[in-house]
């Protein structure tokens, strides 16, 4: 056989994946502020739900495994929660074998990685479906897409978490400052400041990060008048 290069069919492919991701992504900007918009980069936040940029190709596929694994893996057992607590909405993937809370996740992290080691926002969302639905114990799935990066890969591994009451609560504390801070710069229609609310591997492949360096430049420049 003989083969070319096609990358109209690869740029369509993304295209027609962004446009299911899109769908979502309507559901979940119909509530204000969703968990993932606080635990998350809130100046990205803004941007998605005010001035949204069309997803890069890094982002649309890292989405799109999420998505599907959670069709593939999730179908028998799909029987998601969500809800509204104290101002804040939340929808949790899965309800465990158990009928108790279940979140799912993929993972470029090395499957070698224990409980200990997971990003911290996966933690501050875990903690705040706890505190949204009374649970003190949950489970979570991690496909580690990479495996321990050598074969065979991917690993699936599981956990059930218990989190104390401290916990909890110190967490809710934190995402209604989130939310404070959020919902004002909402009201405000001005971005949160850039490169203050996240966490720094956010900004990798992320789609604001040209307009975020520019403020930042802007804003230096400005500055340096200023004092000038």
């Amino acid at each position: 056989m003989e083969w070319r290069a096609d990358s109209s069919l690869a740029s369509r492919i993304l295209e027609d994946i962004g446009k299911e991701l899109d769908i979502g992504q309507e559901q979940y900007l119909a509530n204000l502020p969703h968990t993932s918009e606080l635990i998350y980069c809130l100046t990205r936040s803004y941007y998605n739900r005010l001035d949204p940029l069309p997803a890069n190709q890094q982002e649309t596929l890292l989405f799109s495994l999420g998505i599907g694994l959670e069709k593939v893996l999730l179908r028998p057992h799909r029987k998601g929660e969500a809800g509204e607590h104290e101002g804040i909405y939340w929808s949790a993937d899965w309800l465990d074998y158990t009928e108790g809370l279940g979140e799912l996740k993929t993972s470029r992290l090395s499957a070698k990685k224990g409980p200990e080691e997971l990003p911290a926002t996966w933690i501050k969302q875990i903690l705040s479906y706890l505190k949204a639905t009374g649970h003190r114990e949950i489970s979570l799935a991690v496909l580690h897409v990479m495996g321990n990066y050598s074969p065979p890969f991917p690993v699936l591994q599981a956990w059930r978490g218990k989190a104390s009451d401290i916990e909890v609560q110190a967490n809710w504390n934190w995402m209604q400052e989130r939310k404070r801070v959020y919902l004002d710069h909402i009201e405000r229609k001005e971005p949160p400041k850039q490169f203050r609310f996240n966490e720094d591997w956010e900004c990798s492949n992320c789609r604001y990060l040209i307009v975020c360096q520019a403020k930042e430049s802007i804003e230096r420049i400005r500055s340096e008048d200023a004092i000038g």
